[in-house]
């Protein structure tokens, strides 16, 4: 195990971290870490055994807003109405 650790060494050096830290970087559970490789949202490399990210990549992500969308503001209705009667 320990000479898979010195492999691992130089690639973690270069700011590749395991989903375990990401998930510690970002505040959130390693299986949200998992979900969002397997969604493509942040890329991975598998070695060995692991899985790791750019540690930037993830310091650098940044959720898509969720839920309802807000409502158009009035300025927005009047160019979208004047946009339709042409």
């Amino acid at each position: 195990m320990n000479s898979n650790l010195e492999e691992l060494k130089p690639l973690l050096e270069s700011g590749l971290i395991t989903s375990s830290e990401a998930a510690r970087l970002k505040g959130v559970s390693r299986a949200a870490i998992n979900y969002l490789i397997r969604a493509g949202r942040i890329k991975s490399v598998r070695l060995f055994d692991r899985v790791l990210v750019h540690r930037d990549e993830v310091l650098n992500y940044r959720s898509a807003k969720s839920g309802r969308p807000s409502k158009q503001s009035d300025t927005e209705k009047v160019i979208t109405k004047r946009s339709k009667k042409k």
